[in-house]
């Protein structure tokens, strides 16, 4: 009996194609997650700080900016931060979020991504 020969061709460039675009999609989604989900921790008077990471962040680029002249000095800062309007407002609010909201990131990034 002859042995039967099975031949595969790879179409490197759809496979990168495909790949890109999930990773993408993949940012994308994170992008809005951390700022949905570092909200509750960003210090709120008129609520202009929270609004800036909305309108200084491109979404999809993994590049979160909170573009008010004072952001830094409240994420670095040792404020007494207000809680009334956020109970859960603190300075470093994206690493507040992250030890909450790591795993739940990760596992939907490597999902959208095609990672698992």
């Amino acid at each position: 009996m002859k042995p039967r020969v099975v031949t595969f061709t790879l179409h490197h460039a759809k496979i990168r194609g495909r790949l890109k675009t999930a990773n993408a999609l993949a940012q994308r989604w994170l992008d809005n997650e951390v700022l949905k989900d570092t909200a509750p921790f960003v210090p709120r008077v008129t609520g202009e700080l929270e609004r800036s990471g909305i309108a200084g962040t491109k979404i999809g680029s993994g590049l979160l900016v909170y573009n008010k002249a004072y952001a830094k000095a409240q994420y670095y800062g040792n404020f007494n931060h207000s809680k009334q309007a956020h109970p859960k407002a603190t300075r470093r609010w994206f690493h507040a979020a992250k030890a909450i909201y790591r795993p739940k990131w990760i596992a939907g990034a490597r999902k959208l991504g095609g990672g698992g």
